[in-house]
């Protein structure tokens, strides 16, 4: 018959293992619960001096994609509304994990209807729409650094690639402003 000894009082060479009790689960309960640290918002302040972002197309950026993306960022430019945001942005990530699994039910609604009504034409694009759909990220088109709103209305899907690449370089490029700095965009051809 087993021994019901706690495993926690044999040492493990020098050192005993840790005791998992009440204590060690109220306090993972207490750092789940605390609320994590967030930069409050600020806004756009017009007496600080414009900084130019200067965004240029990488060889390995998909084209269509970020011409879209620079296009709505000089139009949100050319209305005044960009400005550097306080870092970190509070951003709520199961926003962007339902925006995908709606992206994902709606390609599965259309080609492969539960009830067994799919073809294998609409279960072979089914497959090929998820696979394509894997390999892009939810995107703030507005990006929330400089400026944009957290909603679902400012999502699209974006290259991840172009994406990542793209919100690393502004941040490198602003980081170190003010926050409320007005920013305009810049397309280096």
């Amino acid at each position: 018959m087993p021994s019901h000894k706690p495993k926690s009082s044999k040492p493990r060479g020098d050192v005993p293992k840790a005791k998992v009790g009440k204590l060690v689960g109220k306090a993972v309960e207490a750092a789940a619960t605390k609320p994590k640290k967030r930069a409050e918002p600020v806004t756009r302040n017009n007496d600080l001096p414009e900084f130019v972002l200067k965004i240029k197309r990488k060889p390995f950026y998909k084209k269509g994609p970020f011409d879209r993306k620079v296009r709505a960022l000089q139009k949100l430019s050319d209305e005044g509304k960009l400005f550097k945001q306080a870092n970190p942005v509070d951003k709520d990530p199961e926003l962007t994990k339902a925006y995908r699994k709606r992206v994902r039910d709606a390609i599965l609604a259309k080609y492969w209807p539960p009830g067994g009504k799919a073809t294998e034409e609409g279960k072979a694009m089914a497959r090929k729409l998820q696979a394509r759909l894997d390999s892009l990220d939810v995107d703030h088109v507005w990006d929330p650094q400089l400026g944009g709103p957290d909603t679902v209305d400012n999502l699209r899907l974006l290259d991840s690639d172009t994406n990542q690449d793209m919100g690393n370089e502004f941040w490198q490029m602003i980081r170190k402003l003010p926050d409320g700095t007005p920013i305009r965009i810049e397309v280096i051809p």
